[in-house]
């Protein structure tokens, strides 16, 4: 019998590599017909040869006593948020303004030249026309970078709640839950939704009517079809087997899913 860590340790040896499951994913960034269905056939030797190299039941999802070795084989989905400017580089920032720049020159112009010229009686207040517009160029850099301050502020606050509500389905170990999309793992089995924004890149494993929309990434407008990488082959071979002559990236469905569509 082996317990939970030794099994974990076990697992640590996955049969196949980050940099091929992301040259998979380029190969259909980078399609010109079906190389994506290629590599998933010919260089992983399948999808089941891949879900087995991953260590992956699709109808189980994979186990919780390999979320670490996981993390130290691939790497996890981790994305920090943005921190906030601080107050000084904002003001700092403001000051690269040209005219806040000629009015600073013009101030410590006109204080040198006025106290130089001065005569003794002036020179108590000759200084004053010239510290008054650093005085205004102070206030004016001072407002702006409070109120850039503030609305990146508020706008921090708003991702924070809206990210808070990024969960996806995911199966592990039999069981259908919910997790944070930072807490992905490769071999993940994501159950999609209707609407939903893909969170990684993936590979479909069982689909239906599965219709991805791509415009953010490749500007198309169109709908394109995704299928298990089985269905992908069974179409390229009745488009071949029907004489077609055409090899475009669209002939054939993909079963690639790219994270933000």
């Amino acid at each position: 019998m082996m317990n939970d860590s030794s099994r974990a340790a076990n697992n640590a040896n996955f049969k196949v590599s980050k940099q091929q499951l992301v040259d998979v994913i380029e190969k259909y960034r980078q399609r010109t017909y079906v190389e994506d269905i290629d590599s998933i056939k010919n260089d992983l030797k399948g999808i089941e040869s891949l879900l087995e190299a991953l260590d992956v039941d699709p109808q189980v999802g994979i186990s919780a006593t390999t979320l670490d070795a996981r993390n130290q084989a691939f790497g996890n989905h981790q994305k920090e948020l943005p921190t906030q400017t601080p107050f000084f580089t904002l003001l700092l920032a403001t000051l690269e303004d040209f005219m806040l720049q000629v009015l600073i020159v013009c101030a410590f112009f006109s204080i040198t030249v006025d106290m130089s010229f001065a005569t003794p009686h002036e020179r108590s207040h000759a200084w004053i026309e010239g510290t008054a517009i650093l005085i205004a160029v102070a206030v004016v850099s001072f407002v702006t970078a409070w109120s850039d301050y503030s609305k990146e502020k508020q706008f921090l606050i708003q991702q924070q709640i809206a990210d808070k509500a990024k969960t996806v389905v995911v199966k592990r170990d039999s069981v259908e839950v919910a997790t944070h999309r930072n807490n992905l793992m490769v071999g993940d089995i994501i159950m999609i939704q209707n609407g939903m924004n893909i969170p990684v890149d993936g590979i479909c494993v069982e689909a239906s009517g599965v219709m991805s929309d791509e415009s953010a990434m490749t500007g198309e407008s169109d709908h394109l079809q995704k299928e298990s990488v089985e269905k992908c082959l069974f179409r390229q071979h009745e488009h071949e087997a029907d004489g077609k002559f055409s090899k475009t990236p669209h002939d054939v469905p993909s079963p690639v899913l790219l994270s933000g569509t």
